[in-house]
């Protein structure tokens, strides 16, 4: 491309091909995390963490209670909440 072009194609407003590519390139998925799956890479984080000679205290007490928030919330899906009326 000659220098005139390229100057052209910087000051050209964007056209929708543009606009579609971009928005292509950013459209993220983001799928809801299970409480079962956030305590099990919260373990494991913490096992890491654990075996690091430069963790600190606070790191590991922070990440404790990250595990057991999400274990908290695991329980508290696996129990039913109410018994199902059946009518006799």
């Amino acid at each position: 491309m000659r220098d005139d072009e390229i100057i052209a194609q910087v000051r050209k407003p964007n056209s929708d091909d543009d606009n579609r590519e971009s928005d292509e390139d950013e459209v993220i998925e983001t799928s809801k995390i299970s409480n079962a799956d956030a305590f099990e890479c919260f373990a494991k984080g913490l096992m890491w963490l654990e075996q690091q000679t430069d963790s600190d205290s606070t790191e590991l007490m922070l990440l404790k209670q990250l595990r057991d928030r999400a274990a908290k919330r695991r329980q508290s899906c696996l129990r039913q909440s109410k018994l199902p009326f059946k009518p006799m």
